[in-house]
């Protein structure tokens, strides 16, 4: 399939009915994770209940980045190893995976972009609130994209095959008439998230206040990154300067490192 054959020819607005709610369960347990009573007793009890959740956490507390004995972990200790924000990234990535079904190459490089940019998001936090703020909507900035390649896959992997990267919204606006940002703010207000967390998905691009514009830097770093440039485009720069103030170029070199440095935990959440 050409570009040039889909332009024009999907309405994605004709299919937003069909895109599935989020699993209650799951959520439950993001929202436990969310709380300030959150602990790892509580936590525990919820994900054995869910063997699925319960292998990822298991996997990923064995992997080399985290082993430092023989010793095989269970769930108990695998969280404590990894840690609830770990847990709360596990947790939230597969209540949309498994509602998305989508488990092509693409998907997979999406959904280590968003990981990528969720535990830098965490780390540069100042306080909880903040965090849960940041984490969610740097973890769903792509959010549109998901849906992208959940309703249309053949036309969005097109798209990214003939621009050798993931396409801009204008080019997503000519094929689908609306981008992966309108997108997944209204997909992410019909699944109930907050206000703020919807904000950051629709304006990760062009940024209207310090969360998102730390997410768009973010999200902008990580893809520099990705292509194997690992500095900002100075237009960029311009457009988060006035949210974040002069320490925005301290920020991009935070950045890199971070990305960097969890390239590992990354690979072992897949």
């Amino acid at each position: 399939m050409t570009v040039e054959s889909t332009k024009a020819q999907f309405c994605v607005e004709k299919r937003f009915d069909t895109i599935p709610t989020l699993d209650a369960t799951r959520m439950r347990l993001f929202e436990v994770l969310q709380s300030d009573d959150a602990d790892i007793e509580r936590v525990e009890r919820i994900i054995s209940t869910d063997p699925a959740v319960t292998a990822k956490v298991i996997k990923l507390a064995n992997s080399p980045f985290y082993r430092h004995a023989q010793q095989h972990l269970g769930l108990h200790q695998s969280l404590l190893t990894i840690g609830l924000d770990m847990v709360k990234c596990i947790s939230l990535s597969m209540t949309v995976m498994d509602r998305l079904k989508c488990e092509t190459r693409y998907a997979r490089d999406l959904w280590a972009h968003s990981y990528a940019a969720a535990l830098i998001a965490i780390s540069l936090s100042t306080n909880k609130a903040e965090k849960d703020r940041l984490f969610t909507g740097a973890l769903l900035h792509d959010l549109g994209r998901m849906i992208f390649l959940f309703l249309a896959p053949e036309v969005y992997t097109a798209l990214i095959d003939s621009e050798g990267c993931r396409p801009g919204e204008e080019l997503e606006r000519q094929t689908f008439s609306l981008s992966h940002t309108e997108l997944g703010e209204a997909v992410a207000r019909k699944w109930n998230f907050p206000g703020e967390i919807v904000g950051i998905i629709g304006s990760h691009h062009r940024p209207v206040n310090h969360d998102s514009a730390l997410i768009c830097l973010i999200n902008h770093v990580i893809c520099r990154c990705e292509m194997g440039i690992p500095e900002a485009d100075p237009s960029y720069l311009c457009m988060v300067r006035p949210f974040l103030g002069d320490g925005y170029k301290d920020l991009v070199n935070t950045i890199v490192q971070r990305y960097k440095t969890n390239t590992v935990v990354i690979e072992n959440l897949f």
